[in-house]
């Protein structure tokens, strides 16, 4: 990865904080003894909390684009706009970050981790965390990607999850 390191072999101590670890262990969960759960395996009322870290992708098979279903409010305040409905290509400034990273996923179709600066952004001084984790319709192929996404100032120690707002 020319941005960002890719981590493919990570495990729970490696994630910054309770967010990251309750994506990634809830992933784990729906996946069971399967390579990657399915869309239909999400089930939001589990995972209200995670929600505003959450983002959906979908991966069109037919024409290789990549689509935001939907964009978790902790994303769209970092951003500073909703992309929901909107393709990765659309947006180059995003996709010359991003593209390389949907490829692995659809063709490694496996989980990975990666703290980079975010570079797309007006908040590009911020750093952020991602899981990219696959999601397979058909129990074969990556049909859409779910990506856990955390964000913080840099050199601020990293804060546990559940220590936020005491």
């Amino acid at each position: 990865m020319a941005d960002g390191l890719l981590n493919r072999v990570f495990g729970m101590d490696d994630l910054p904080n309770g967010i990251m670890r309750d994506i990634y262990q809830y992933w784990q969960d729906i996946r069971g003894d399967r390579n990657m759960p399915s869309r239909a395996d999400l089930i939001p009322e589990n995972i209200v909390r995670l929600l505003p870290h959450l983002t959906l992708v979908d991966v069109e098979e037919k024409t290789g684009r990549y689509k935001f279903r939907l964009i978790g409010t902790e994303t769209v305040k970092t951003f500073g706009k909703d992309v929901t409905g909107k393709y990765l290509d659309e947006m180059p400034e995003v996709e010359r970050y991003l593209k390389v990273r949907y490829e692995w996923l659809v063709r490694e179709k496996k989980p990975y981790f990666i703290f980079d600066k975010l570079k797309w952004s007006q908040k590009f001084y911020l750093d952020y965390y991602v899981l990219g984790l696959p999601l397979s319709q058909n129990g074969q192929d990556v049909t859409m990607f779910l990506f856990g996404t955390y964000y913080q100032f840099p050199n601020v120690p990293r804060t546990d999850y559940y220590d936020l707002g005491k």
